[in-house]
């Protein structure tokens, strides 16, 4: 099935959904975000998925997490004011960074569902394990970025903190899927668990999946990620 792309007028983003035009009305509508230093088209693979099964994919540009919140609130708002998109049917699905955003911006806008890709959840963790790889490593450089920014954690165990997801963890709304590789070496598995186990102790509709063998970003897994999102969101009626 063709999937029409459009650029959105008030921000920079992309809308992707299926004919007829407009679309018939009360259709599941997802954000998706991209990684650090990524862009929409970087994800494309995934909203044109998503498109081509009846959703209404909005996938927006940011920075970093100093506006990604915003941008992903700010386009939760713009799918749901979309006349053919189902507003109580709206979720999020991030990758890395992105996961991490969907995680925090849920927080702050009511959505359906959740769908958290290797995001990270407890920077001061993340920032202890990207420190031990060697220096003009990708997971040096990280570091070196957070520790410009914050600080070492002991310094800075607040800020640390304001910035990590589980710290907001009874905050976030919707089911949540948490995908993360087994072998991926940017983002600990153990963040992953982490927030598993804290949402399945607030009694929350949580699942992780373990993708055997997926590293950094799911490189060649992502037919794997789209069918673990699809069996999460099937079982709860998000879509057919």
């Amino acid at each position: 099935m063709d999937v029409i792309k459009t650029r959105v007028q008030d921000m920079p983003a992309y809308l992707y959904y299926t004919p007829p035009v407009p679309p018939e009305k009360g259709r599941p509508g997802v954000v998706v975000l991209h990684a650090f230093n990524q862009k929409p088209e970087d994800v494309e693979r995934y909203s044109m998925d998503f498109a081509t099964r009846g959703m209404v994919v909005l996938a927006p540009k940011y920075t970093d997490a100093s506006d990604g919140v915003a941008t992903a609130i700010r386009a939760l708002r713009r799918l749901k004011s979309i006349t053919w998109v189902d507003p109580e049917m709206v979720g999020l699905f991030g990758i890395s960074l992105g996961g991490t955003v969907s995680l925090l911006a849920s927080t702050q806008e009511n959505v359906r569902f959740v769908v958290d890709v290797a995001g990270w959840v407890d920077l001061a963790d993340l920032y202890v394990f990207l420190s031990k790889f060697p220096k003009g490593s990708p997971q040096k450089y990280i570091a070196d970025l957070v520790k410009s920014t914050l600080g070492e954690p002991e310094e800075n165990r607040e800020l640390y903190s304001l910035a990590s997801p589980i710290t907001y963890a009874d905050g976030i709304t919707g089911s949540v899927l948490i995908i993360h590789g087994s072998k991926d070496e940017m983002v600990s598995l153990s963040q992953s668990q982490l927030l598993y186990n804290k949402l399945k102790e607030l009694g929350r509709d949580v699942e992780l999946v373990i993708i055997e063998g997926g590293g950094y970003l799911l490189v060649g897994k992502e037919e794997d990620v789209i069918n673990a999102t699809y069996s999460f969101l099937s079982k709860r009626g998000i879509v057919a």
